[in-house]
């Protein structure tokens, strides 16, 4: 049980903790690090490192940082003192509100799903139906995809990770709770990406198989 209650307590804190990748430094020198709100932990960043919203970042000494931004922009930074990275995006004027708070949305979607554990409707038609292994048209079933090991990737930015999971999702169970926001964070993930078709692709079957979902105004927004 404790165990459990660990993992769980790992899981929630990865939804609350995590947001958006924003970009990526694409040069550094010296030392910059990064915390989650200031006052934790601080990390060492290096070349290659994704940026996310929520982080506060800041250099030592004489340390000099280039931010590329999801949509191509760079920044060049010196004399970096401890600063909130959603603040570079300000100076810089840079939108990503919209997707933020689709992001957050969807992040209490998952911890409320988290914590009732609600099934939802089974999202696999052949279920409708009982096939015993000795029937002639029996198949084997797949294995189920991992929800929560993607939300994970979801929430630290490994996007393709994401990607591959909840395409998986969708695939075994499309109309339970567990396929919602799976779709939506796909929707999220393709429209960070700049994938319009897949993000059309994935939208267009939202609406039709979520019509009342709380989370299509907000796609609405970020068209």
């Amino acid at each position: 049980m404790k165990i459990k209650i660990f993992f769980l307590f790992f899981v929630l804190s990865g939804v609350i903790l995590g947001q958006t990748k924003v970009g990526q430094v694409s040069f550094m020198l010296g030392t910059v690090e990064y915390s989650l709100d200031g006052s934790t932990e601080w990390k060492a960043i290096d070349v290659g490192t994704n940026i996310l919203s929520n982080w506060v970042i800041r250099g030592v000494d004489d340390a000099e940082l280039e931010i590329t931004w999801e949509n191509g922009d760079v920044s060049e930074l010196s004399d970096l003192k401890s600063v909130k990275v959603i603040d570079l995006m300000k100076n810089s004027n840079l939108e990503t509100d919209g997707l933020d708070r689709m992001k957050n949305k969807i992040d209490v979607m998952f911890t409320e799903n988290e914590a009732s554990k609600v099934q939802g409707v089974a999202g696999i038609r052949r279920s409708e139906v009982t096939i015993e292994k000795e029937d002639s048209i029996y198949w084997a079933e797949p294995t189920p995809a991992d929800f929560s090991e993607g939300y994970v990737a979801f929430q630290n930015a490994d996007f393709d990770k994401a990607i591959t999971v909840f395409e998986q999702v969708v695939l075994q169970d499309p109309l339970s709770k567990k396929g919602e926001i799976s779709r939506s964070c796909l929707i999220t993930i393709y429209t960070n990406k700049n994938d319009q078709p897949k993000v059309d692709e994935h939208t267009k079957i939202f609406m039709r198989d979520f019509p009342e979902s709380e989370l299509l105004q907000l796609m609405e927004e970020n068209k």
